[in-house]
């Protein structure tokens, strides 16, 4: 059975997810450098691989697949003897980490991605996708209300989304609370002090430099 492990993309706090898990559970991969919207996403090999076009994709003896979050909760499936062990299934914490990781990915990410396509540049890609200036306004304040929600998750003084361990739900959440900062917008006090907290760890620490798009 082969080992080996590839993930393709770099740029974006989507395409930085795969490898901070791999990195989190010690897993050896191959990243192939290729940033959205560039040359790179020509590659034939790439372009072998999936017809969506996008990044991060990642794939290894058993699987192909695109959605960073499944890409995250197969890796810790997978692998979990090696940290990142989601509870168990058809228990109520199962359940509510589905919640949660469905709840940032539906309700803050998407939201994000919106900002990102319809705003001006640097931050946003209005010339390749459209302005639309009330859309995005729309969608940060769509955002604000989710961070709120998620700022409720730390009422008890927990350190983590899901209690005392870091999981997938922490790499979803923070990767998103990183985006919400390179827009320039507020995030909770609780939820900065989490995320700069979260920003300490090594494996989080070499995946934002392993996925700088100037590196491609």
């Amino acid at each position: 059975m082969s080992d080996v492990r590839t993930v393709w993309g770099i740029g974006t706090p989507r395409t930085l997810r795969p490898q901070w898990a791999l990195l989190e559970l010690g897993l050896d991969y191959e990243l192939k450098k290729i940033t959205p919207r560039s040359p790179g996403m020509d590659d034939p090999a790439f372009k072998a691989l999936s017809k969506r076009h996008k990044v991060p994709f990642y794939q290894d003896d058993r699987v192909q697949m695109g959605e960073s979050a499944a890409i995250v909760s197969y890796l810790a499936e997978r692998y979990g003897e090696r940290g990142l062990v989601p509870p168990a299934l058809g228990t109520a914490e199962r359940a509510m980490l589905y919640d949660r990781v469905f709840f940032v990915m539906t309700e803050i990410d998407a939201r994000l991605y919106t900002v990102r396509l319809h705003d001006d540049p640097p931050s946003g890609l209005s010339q390749t996708y459209g302005a639309a200036p009330v859309a995005v306004d729309a969608a940060k304040q769509y955002v604000n209300r989710g961070l709120g929600e998620a700022a409720g998750w730390f009422a008890d003084g927990r350190d983590y989304v899901m209690g005392e361990q870091f999981g997938i739900i922490d790499i979803l959440l923070v990767s998103c609370l990183d985006w919400v900062l390179a827009y320039d917008m507020e995030l909770p006090v609780v939820l900065r002090d989490y995320r700069d907290r979260v920003a300490e760890r090594p494996s989080y620490k070499q995946a934002r430099a392993d996925n700088d798009p100037s590196k491609a």
